[in-house]
Protein backbone atom coordinates (compact mmCIF):
# COMPACT_ATOMS: atom_id res chain seq x y z
CA UNK A 1 0.00 0.00 0.00
CA UNK A 2 1.12 3.37 -0.93
CA UNK A 3 1.50 6.17 2.02
CA UNK A 4 -1.02 7.74 3.42
CA UNK A 5 -1.70 10.63 0.93
CA UNK A 6 -3.26 14.03 2.67
CA UNK A 7 -0.43 16.03 4.56
CA UNK A 8 -0.62 17.72 7.72
CA UNK A 9 2.12 19.27 9.20
CA UNK A 10 3.67 17.07 11.97
CA UNK A 11 2.49 16.97 15.34
CA UNK A 12 3.79 17.06 18.62
CA UNK A 13 5.30 13.69 18.56
CA UNK A 14 7.34 14.65 15.46
CA UNK A 15 7.61 18.58 14.95
CA UNK A 16 10.60 18.77 12.35
CA UNK A 17 9.25 18.20 8.59
CA UNK A 18 12.08 17.20 6.51
CA UNK A 19 11.25 17.13 2.36
CA UNK A 20 14.03 15.46 -0.13
CA UNK A 21 13.77 16.78 -3.41
CA UNK A 22 13.69 14.87 -6.43
CA UNK A 23 17.79 14.63 -8.02
CA UNK A 24 17.04 12.14 -10.99
CA UNK A 25 13.76 13.31 -12.46
CA UNK A 26 13.83 14.79 -16.04
CA UNK A 27 10.36 15.09 -15.88
CA UNK A 28 9.60 19.05 -16.80
CA UNK A 29 6.27 19.11 -14.36
CA UNK A 30 8.66 18.01 -11.17
CA UNK A 31 11.35 20.14 -12.36
CA UNK A 32 8.98 23.37 -12.87
CA UNK A 33 7.65 22.64 -9.52
CA UNK A 34 11.28 22.75 -7.83
CA UNK A 35 11.88 26.00 -9.02
CA UNK A 36 8.67 27.49 -7.54
CA UNK A 37 8.82 25.93 -4.58
CA UNK A 38 12.41 27.41 -3.97
CA UNK A 39 11.65 30.90 -5.83
CA UNK A 40 7.97 31.38 -4.19
CA UNK A 41 9.57 32.75 -1.05
CA UNK A 42 8.32 36.23 0.75
CA UNK A 43 10.65 38.92 0.37
CA UNK A 44 11.80 38.96 3.80
CA UNK A 45 13.46 35.54 3.39
CA UNK A 46 16.94 35.43 5.56
CA UNK A 47 19.69 33.83 3.35
CA UNK A 48 22.44 32.41 4.90
CA UNK A 49 25.48 30.13 4.20
CA UNK A 50 24.93 26.83 5.92
CA UNK A 51 27.90 24.90 5.49
CA UNK A 52 27.91 23.90 8.95
CA UNK A 53 25.40 22.84 11.26
CA UNK A 54 26.67 25.12 14.11
CA UNK A 55 26.17 27.96 11.91
CA UNK A 56 22.60 27.10 10.74
CA UNK A 57 21.02 26.72 14.39
CA UNK A 58 22.85 29.81 15.31
CA UNK A 59 21.22 31.51 12.62
CA UNK A 60 18.06 30.06 13.28
CA UNK A 61 18.32 31.04 17.32
CA UNK A 62 19.14 34.64 16.31
CA UNK A 63 15.55 34.77 13.59
CA UNK A 64 13.79 32.99 16.05
CA UNK A 65 14.30 35.31 18.88
CA UNK A 66 13.67 38.53 16.76
CA UNK A 67 10.15 37.53 15.03
CA UNK A 68 6.23 36.70 16.06
CA UNK A 69 5.28 36.18 12.51
CA UNK A 70 6.29 33.16 10.25
CA UNK A 71 9.60 33.34 8.59
CA UNK A 72 11.84 31.42 5.46
CA UNK A 73 15.36 31.26 5.82
CA UNK A 74 17.14 29.99 2.41
CA UNK A 75 20.74 28.58 3.64
CA UNK A 76 23.13 27.52 0.76
CA UNK A 77 25.98 24.95 0.19
CA UNK A 78 24.14 22.81 2.82
CA UNK A 79 25.97 19.13 2.28
CA UNK A 80 23.18 16.13 2.39
CA UNK A 81 24.95 14.29 5.48
CA UNK A 82 23.60 17.87 7.33
CA UNK A 83 19.90 18.04 5.97
CA UNK A 84 19.28 14.48 6.33
CA UNK A 85 19.99 14.93 10.26
CA UNK A 86 18.59 18.19 10.66
CA UNK A 87 15.80 18.16 13.48
CA UNK A 88 14.51 21.38 15.72
CA UNK A 89 11.33 22.14 16.92
CA UNK A 90 9.08 24.43 15.61
CA UNK A 91 10.90 24.52 12.56
CA UNK A 92 9.85 22.52 9.04
CA UNK A 93 12.70 22.51 6.19
CA UNK A 94 12.90 21.97 2.66
CA UNK A 95 16.33 20.57 0.97
CA UNK A 96 16.65 20.33 -2.86
CA UNK A 97 19.74 17.73 -3.13
CA UNK A 98 20.91 19.08 -6.99
CA UNK A 99 21.22 23.11 -5.86
CA UNK A 100 22.16 22.09 -1.97
CA UNK A 101 20.17 24.57 -1.31
CA UNK A 102 17.40 24.15 2.38
CA UNK A 103 14.59 26.33 3.29
CA UNK A 104 14.22 26.39 6.49
CA UNK A 105 10.55 27.55 8.57
CA UNK A 106 10.30 29.03 11.28
CA UNK A 107 6.82 28.71 13.15
CA UNK A 108 4.71 30.64 15.84
CA UNK A 109 1.77 30.42 18.18
CA UNK A 110 -1.18 30.13 15.40
CA UNK A 111 0.21 28.14 13.08
CA UNK A 112 0.32 25.25 15.43
CA UNK A 113 -2.88 26.08 16.98
CA UNK A 114 -3.70 25.54 13.40
CA UNK A 115 -1.85 22.67 12.96
CA UNK A 116 -2.92 20.30 16.11
CA UNK A 117 -6.53 22.01 15.70
CA UNK A 118 -6.59 20.06 11.87
CA UNK A 119 -4.86 16.88 12.50
CA UNK A 120 -6.88 16.58 15.68
CA UNK A 121 -10.04 16.49 14.26
CA UNK A 122 -8.56 14.50 11.36
CA UNK A 123 -7.57 12.23 13.63
CA UNK A 124 -10.75 11.89 15.79
CA UNK A 125 -13.00 11.06 12.86
CA UNK A 126 -10.46 8.05 12.15
CA UNK A 127 -10.76 6.73 15.43
CA UNK A 128 -14.16 6.99 15.08
CA UNK A 129 -14.37 4.54 12.34
CA UNK A 130 -12.13 2.30 14.75
CA UNK A 131 -9.30 2.76 12.66
CA UNK A 132 -6.74 4.48 15.19
CA UNK A 133 -3.95 2.00 13.79
CA UNK A 134 -4.14 2.49 10.08
CA UNK A 135 -2.75 5.68 10.36
CA UNK A 136 0.98 7.00 12.29
CA UNK A 137 1.65 10.61 12.77
CA UNK A 138 5.05 10.76 9.92
CA UNK A 139 5.08 14.31 10.01
CA UNK A 140 5.62 14.88 6.22
CA UNK A 141 3.50 11.95 5.20
CA UNK A 142 0.19 13.34 6.83
CA UNK A 143 -1.91 17.21 6.23
CA UNK A 144 -0.19 20.00 5.05
CA UNK A 145 -1.21 23.02 6.81
CA UNK A 146 0.92 26.81 6.52
CA UNK A 147 0.48 30.03 7.75
CA UNK A 148 2.36 32.19 6.24
CA UNK A 149 1.91 36.05 4.46
CA UNK A 150 3.26 34.21 1.36
CA UNK A 151 0.54 32.38 -0.37
CA UNK A 152 2.24 32.03 -3.29
CA UNK A 153 4.77 29.76 -1.25
CA UNK A 154 1.77 27.87 0.30
CA UNK A 155 0.40 26.90 -3.56
CA UNK A 156 3.98 26.19 -4.41
CA UNK A 157 4.48 23.81 -1.39
CA UNK A 158 1.38 22.36 -2.54
CA UNK A 159 2.15 21.47 -6.14
CA UNK A 160 5.60 20.56 -5.17
CA UNK A 161 3.82 17.58 -2.78
CA UNK A 162 1.53 16.32 -5.38
CA UNK A 163 3.48 16.14 -8.49
CA UNK A 164 6.80 15.10 -7.21
CA UNK A 165 5.06 12.21 -5.37
CA UNK A 166 3.62 10.46 -8.63
CA UNK A 167 0.67 9.73 -6.86
CA UNK A 168 1.20 8.73 -3.80
CA UNK A 169 -0.14 11.88 -2.08
CA UNK A 170 -3.66 12.96 -3.56
CA UNK A 171 -4.76 15.56 -1.47
CA UNK A 172 -3.47 18.95 -0.06
CA UNK A 173 -5.09 20.94 2.74
CA UNK A 174 -3.54 24.57 2.68
CA UNK A 175 -4.63 26.76 5.67
CA UNK A 176 -3.99 30.66 4.59
CA UNK A 177 -4.23 32.70 8.28
CA UNK A 178 -4.29 36.35 8.02
CA UNK A 179 -1.94 38.22 10.32
CA UNK A 180 -4.49 41.49 10.71
CA UNK A 181 -7.85 40.38 10.75
CA UNK A 182 -9.85 37.29 12.21
CA UNK A 183 -9.81 35.55 8.47
CA UNK A 184 -8.85 31.98 7.82
CA UNK A 185 -8.85 30.32 4.59
CA UNK A 186 -9.23 26.51 4.37
CA UNK A 187 -8.25 25.26 0.34
CA UNK A 188 -8.30 21.17 -0.80
CA UNK A 189 -5.86 20.93 -3.55
CA UNK A 190 -5.89 18.05 -5.51
CA UNK A 191 -4.33 16.97 -8.82
CA UNK A 192 -6.93 17.59 -11.78
CA UNK A 193 -9.16 14.19 -11.98
CA UNK A 194 -10.04 14.85 -15.75
CA UNK A 195 -6.87 14.17 -16.86
CA UNK A 196 -5.48 10.55 -17.32
CA UNK A 197 -2.07 10.99 -17.62
CA UNK A 198 -0.14 11.57 -14.61
CA UNK A 199 2.48 13.03 -16.05
CA UNK A 200 0.39 15.75 -17.82
CA UNK A 201 -1.89 16.62 -14.44
CA UNK A 202 -1.57 19.74 -12.42
CA UNK A 203 -3.06 20.44 -9.10
CA UNK A 204 -6.14 22.52 -8.99
CA UNK A 205 -8.64 23.75 -5.84
CA UNK A 206 -11.06 21.41 -5.24
CA UNK A 207 -12.32 23.32 -2.38
CA UNK A 208 -12.37 26.85 -0.42
CA UNK A 209 -13.80 27.82 2.52
CA UNK A 210 -13.17 30.80 4.89
CA UNK A 211 -13.73 31.80 8.05
CA UNK A 212 -14.09 34.82 9.40
CA UNK A 213 -15.42 37.26 12.16
CA UNK A 214 -15.53 40.69 12.59
CA UNK A 215 -12.33 42.36 14.33
CA UNK A 216 -14.10 44.70 16.39
CA UNK A 217 -16.50 42.33 18.12
CA UNK A 218 -14.23 39.62 19.67
CA UNK A 219 -17.77 37.38 20.37
CA UNK A 220 -19.70 37.65 17.17
CA UNK A 221 -20.49 35.10 14.78
CA UNK A 222 -18.38 33.10 13.08
CA UNK A 223 -19.31 33.28 9.27
CA UNK A 224 -18.51 29.98 7.26
CA UNK A 225 -18.47 30.64 3.25
CA UNK A 226 -19.70 28.36 1.94
CA UNK A 227 -21.47 26.96 4.86
CA UNK A 228 -20.27 23.48 3.80
CA UNK A 229 -18.15 20.75 5.17
CA UNK A 230 -14.36 20.19 4.13
CA UNK A 231 -14.14 16.77 2.87
CA UNK A 232 -11.24 14.61 2.76
CA UNK A 233 -12.07 11.62 0.69
CA UNK A 234 -11.59 8.11 2.25
CA UNK A 235 -9.88 6.53 0.07
CA UNK A 236 -7.80 9.86 -0.83
CA UNK A 237 -6.43 9.07 2.88
CA UNK A 238 -6.10 5.76 3.44
CA UNK A 239 -5.24 4.31 -0.19
CA UNK A 240 -8.41 2.20 -0.58
CA UNK A 241 -12.10 2.20 -0.61
CA UNK A 242 -14.42 2.09 2.29
CA UNK A 243 -15.98 -0.93 3.38
CA UNK A 244 -19.09 0.64 5.50
CA UNK A 245 -19.73 2.22 7.89
CA UNK A 246 -16.62 3.59 7.12
CA UNK A 247 -16.67 6.99 5.21
CA UNK A 248 -15.50 10.27 3.59
CA UNK A 249 -14.05 12.24 6.75
CA UNK A 250 -16.05 15.63 6.52
CA UNK A 251 -14.98 18.77 8.78
CA UNK A 252 -18.35 20.69 9.00
CA UNK A 253 -18.52 24.41 9.26
CA UNK A 254 -18.81 24.36 13.27
CA UNK A 255 -15.55 22.26 13.60
CA UNK A 256 -13.98 24.93 10.79
CA UNK A 257 -15.24 27.36 12.86
CA UNK A 258 -13.70 26.06 16.38
CA UNK A 259 -10.50 25.42 14.85
CA UNK A 260 -10.39 29.15 14.18
CA UNK A 261 -11.58 30.36 16.79
CA UNK A 262 -8.39 29.10 18.60
CA UNK A 263 -6.08 30.30 16.04
CA UNK A 264 -7.78 33.72 17.00
CA UNK A 265 -7.30 33.41 20.23
CA UNK A 266 -3.41 32.63 19.76
CA UNK A 267 -3.31 35.81 17.68
CA UNK A 268 -4.86 38.35 20.30
CA UNK A 269 -8.49 38.53 17.43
Amino acid sequence: MSAPSILVNSPSENPTLALKMSDDSDSPEVEHSDVECFEALPDDTVEATGSTESAIRKIIRENQETTDVVKYICFTNVLPTIADNFSLRSTRQMFNRRTRYMIIKLFIGAHETASCGLGGAVQYEIYNMGLGKSIRPLGSKTIQVGVSESYRKLRADAEWWLINSRGDVKLVIIVSISRKTPNIKFEAVTLDPTVNSLRLQWPKIRRTITASRDANKPYSQITIRPAVPLIIGFEELLCRQPVPPEHDIELSPDRLGGISTHVWGEQGF
